[in-house]
């Protein structure tokens, strides 16, 4: 009498659910990191006594550095497209808030400049960025 044995099947296995738990997992952890953006320009701003009021709101920001280069949100600008650039970022609308983050250092020609500017856009929220004279002090 002759046994035969039949031969296993190998085993596989199937790692597709394991790939969906990763990628799951990846987009969940991306999509629930925040980022905090902050200004990579490093401005020496002049100091005030006034205290600063913390409200999010849509805002502006321009800045001038201690060379007299022009940023808009970050980003370096030339004279030319400085109009431009507000437009763009403000919609045209004029009710948003600007902000100017003028290095202390800048010339004060480039901060008239930037505020014609505005001016001709007809831009009426102008606010001019400080650092409190404690703060200061305490560096």
């Amino acid at each position: 009498m002759k046994l035969r044995q039949k031969k296993r099947a190998d085993f596989l296995v199937d790692i597709t659910p394991l790939v969906d738990v990763v990628f799951l997992m990846l987009i969940f952890f991306m999509v629930s990191t925040t980022f905090n953006v902050t200004s990579s320009l490093k401005l020496e701003l002049p100091s005030s006594h006034a205290t600063a009021q913390q409200k999010e709101i849509k805002q502006v920001t321009i800045a001038i550095s201690a060379d007299g280069k022009l940023f808009v949100q970050d980003e370096a600008v030339t004279d030319e497209e400085l109009r431009p650039r507000i437009l763009n970022a403000t919609h045209g609308d004029p009710n948003i808030r600007v902000v100017l983050r003028a290095d202390s250092e800048s010339h004060h020609k480039r901060v008239v400049y930037v505020l014609d500017t505005l001016q001709g856009l007809n831009m009426s929220k102008i606010g001019i960025a400080t650092i409190s004279s404690d703060a200061q002090e305490n560096q």
